[in-house]
């Protein structure tokens, strides 16, 4: 059976002087032989930085953002 996953964004905004996320579902992806496959609806444009969690792990914002700073710490960006 093959891994479902959401493709998220997060977009970076400033509300009343502090620094914001907000987390965007942009599409899915799954599982496959030797890599993935990913959903993107029709009209739905991506750039940056896309993080991919499994589907059925229910994560929090908090949570998310923490992977997202993490990776991006992580991998210097």
């Amino acid at each position: 059976m093959a891994i479902r996953y959401d493709l998220i964004v997060f977009e970076k905004f400033t509300y009343k002087g502090q620094q914001r996320h907000k987390a965007h579902k942009v599409g899915s992806a799954m599982s496959v032989k030797g890599g993935f496959m990913l959903f993107i609806p029709p009209g739905v444009s991506v750039s940056g930085r896309v993080m991919m969690v499994p589907d059925k792990v229910k994560l929090d914002e908090i949570d998310l953002l923490e992977a997202y700073h993490n990776a991006a710490d992580e991998h210097g960006v």
